[in-house]
């Protein structure tokens, strides 16, 4: 199974990190590898406590569905059926923006990032530009 190093995961997150200080906010920033266990977790002062449990369902959902947390939240369609999940749950799954899965050279699955601290929109961009 490929792996997702801690210093890798480091990386990463000091990415992420650089980024949230230029946009101006206090993100949490956790880091997961194929099986969503955790590697690396990271909060700025002034981050939300509640960014902690969101950064990790983010990224455990990059990882389950290997995509982006947000493509996953189609929006309701008049007469079509609504998803089944929509919101955190006991599996811990969220489905907005801030989780992207991570792919090693190879293609392969590695794990995923999972940002929370600003809005769904705002935290994608932080975990964009963290897997950068």
């Amino acid at each position: 199974m490929p792996d997702l190093a801690l210093d890798h995961a480091h990386r990463i997150v000091a990415r992420g990190r650089a980024a949230a200080t230029e946009a101006g906010l206090n993100a949490v920033f956790a880091i997961l590898d194929s099986g969503a266990h955790l590697v690396a977790f990271s909060r700025m002062d002034g981050a939300w406590l509640a960014s902690n449990e969101l950064a990790i369902a983010k990224a455990r959902t990059s990882v389950m569905f290997q995509a982006p947390s947000e493509a996953l939240n189609a929006p309701l369609q008049v007469g079509e059926p609504v998803p089944h999940f929509d919101h955190i749950h006991a599996g811990g799954l969220l489905l907005m923006g801030g989780g992207l899965p991570l792919f090693g050279e190879d293609g392969v699955l590695i794990g995923a990032i999972g940002v929370s601290g600003g809005t769904p929109e705002q935290d994608a961009a932080l975990a964009r530009a963290a897997a950068a």
